[in-house]
């Protein structure tokens, strides 16, 4: 009488609880602007495995239907979400600001906070290049936690900028063709033990040294460090800045802190990213983020600026 392993039955007094996440997250959603849509759970997979290689493709439920045709139930919304907008981006009017709840899976190992299906809260404003749009969607999450009643001390937002941690390498003499494989190696620090995401740095070419010297970035602590290695020119380094300053006007900046250690295992992400952590560091990412200015193309679109999130309702 068990559902399947990894997912889950809501009964009424579940649905009260699961109805409140949701109410919260449309409610925000709308006072922000955004703009609801939908899409089938069941996406080509064609189109997931663009990104090839990244521990999500290993993760996906696929099948056939029966004409052969090679499916799967969405791991995630972004690649359906960049489908839509190139299938009609001569017609639509940008910046737009859109918004859903979508029941995504993943066949993974089962932790405190993860299933194998969950429902995930996305907003994302695409056709938008400035700072504004990573400072509104992180204002907008502020405010429906707010909605649920979690307090501003509950909760810390870690913001980093994967342009700056590029930069950060290639000051250390990492070739940028190696960045990407020092993305995923280092964005597993904490599942991974050290040695083996030092494995990984080698697997990825480089040497004992670089991959030490690829540790050690993980050390720095704030944007004056970071700006002491790239110098004060840093258009990344400016980005982030400003994401501070605009946090101050929308009175979410006591959440943000800088943490260089945040960097997104999707490789879509080009710049300033983003997770949100319980204070005391019991659970897994409430939310998490990021700008992707080049997925669009990845489909055959035409370059387009965006930024997104997925808040899942599993650990909230």
């Amino acid at each position: 009488f068990e559902p399947p392993r990894g997912m889950r039955d809501f009964y009424p007094e579940d649905m009260a609880w699961r109805n409140r996440v949701f109410d919260a997250w449309r409610a925000a959603a709308v006072r922000a602007g955004f703009a609801p849509y939908d899409a089938s759970v069941v996406e080509s997979l064609e189109i997931l495995e663009r990104k090839a290689g990244e521990e999500v493709s290993e993760q996906i439920y696929t099948f056939e239907d029966k004409s052969g045709r090679k499916l799967a139930l969405r791991p995630e919304m972004t690649p359906t979400l960049a489908r839509m907008i190139a299938a009609r981006q001569g017609r639509l009017q940008f910046p737009l600001k859109w918004f859903t709840v979508a029941q995504c899976f993943r066949y993974e190992r089962m932790t405190r906070g993860r299933k194998r299906e969950h429902y995930q809260w996305n907003l994302d404003i695409v056709g938008e290049a400035a700072v504004s749009a990573e400072a509104e969607i992180l204002a907008t999450a502020a405010d429906a936690l707010s909605a649920m009643g979690l307090p501003a001390a509950a909760y810390r937002i870690r913001v980093n900028n994967r342009a700056l941690l590029a930069e950060l390498l290639a000051k250390l003499g990492i070739a940028g063709d190696q960045h990407a494989a020092v993305f995923l190696a280092l964005d597993k620090r904490g599942k991974l033990p050290d040695e083996e995401i030092g494995k990984l740095l080698r697997t990825a070419g480089l040497d004992p040294a670089a991959a030490a010297r690829a540790f050690d970035l993980l050390a720095i602590r704030a944007l004056d460090q970071a700006e002491a290695i790239v110098g004060a020119g840093s258009a990344a380094l400016a980005d982030l800045r400003e994401l501070f300053r605009l946090a101050a006007v929308y009175g979410i900046d006591d959440r943000l802190v800088f943490d260089i250690g945040v960097i997104r295992g999707l490789a879509y992400y080009t710049d300033i990213v983003f997770e949100a952590f319980d204070t005391a560091g019991k659970f897994r990412a409430i939310f998490g983020g990021g700008r992707y200015d080049s997925l669009l193309t990845t489909i055959g679109g035409a370059p387009t600026p965006a930024v997104g999130m997925g808040f899942g309702d599993v650990v909230v």
